[in-house]
């Protein structure tokens, strides 16, 4: 999940006293399957704050700076608006409208967008309102296609490739999914080595390449020890040989 704020207080108040920052509307999951067929799909949220607020929610096709009015992402979100009272939840119904045609021989991915904004207070003259906003994953699955998610995670293609005087470890996804990397480490000669990876960068598109540059020497004959994430947000260990 993304997470990102937005200090909406400096456009309507002067700031001259600040609380700690908190969200405090809660995503059931950290990402959303949409498997074709499907009439909608529901995602739950909760607030778990000590005060009501006000969430707007919109689907994006990858662009961080999307609005609601600027998307133009296949999906209708059902309340795009909604008031979420302290420990009570909502639900909101994700629909494909398909005005859109999309690839049916791998996933499409595309971000769910979770903005709050707290309510106005007897002071609020006095304080910075902040806004929070969630992103997290949506996936749109075609139907048919092969294998699965774990078990193409499981099948990465990973070879060390020469860079300059260093090296650098490829990973490729031929499976038709989209497949998030955790942690990885390079074991080889005796020694572990960790890759320069950037959280924010390791997903893979179904058909990508990428490349993580490596720390020190490495020694042919290695193996890789990775984790891919679920569906369901769960972290799986895998293993595979390193090819040279």
């Amino acid at each position: 999940m993304k997470r990102a704020f937005f200090g909406l207080g400096l456009l309507l108040a002067t700031c001259l006293t600040i609380g700690q920052a908190q969200a405090s509307i809660v995503i059931a999951g950290t990402r959303v399957v949409y498997d074709a067929g499907q009439r909608e799909v529901t995602v739950k949220l909760s607030n778990d704050g000590q005060s009501p607020m006000l969430v707007q929610s919109w689907i994006d096709e990858g662009n961080v700076e999307a609005t609601p009015d600027t998307s133009a992402a296949p999906f209708v979100l059902t309340p795009p608006i909604a008031r979420i009272d302290p420990g009570k939840g909502q639900a909101l119904r994700v629909r494909f409208m398909g005005q859109k045609a999309l690839p049916q021989d791998r996933e499409s991915l595309f971000w769910l967008n979770v903005l709050e904004v707290p309510p106005a207070s007897a002071d609020s003259q006095n304080k910075l309102k902040i806004a929070f906003r969630s992103r997290v994953k949506l996936f749109y699955r075609p139907a048919g296609l092969p294998s699965n998610p774990v078990a193409a995670a499981e099948q990465l293609q990973w070879s060390l490739q020469r860079n300059g005087a260093g090296w650098t470890l490829e990973c490729r996804n031929d499976s038709p999914y989209y497949i998030t990397l955790g942690k990885v480490s390079v074991t080889a000669g005796g020694q572990s080595i960790t890759p320069t990876l950037d959280i924010n960068s390791s997903m893979l598109a179904p058909g990508e390449r990428k490349s993580m540059p490596l720390k020190g020497a490495v020694a042919a004959n290695g193996k890789v020890d990775y984790t891919s994430i679920t569906d369901l947000g769960a972290f799986t260990e895998h293993s595979q040989p390193l090819k040279p």
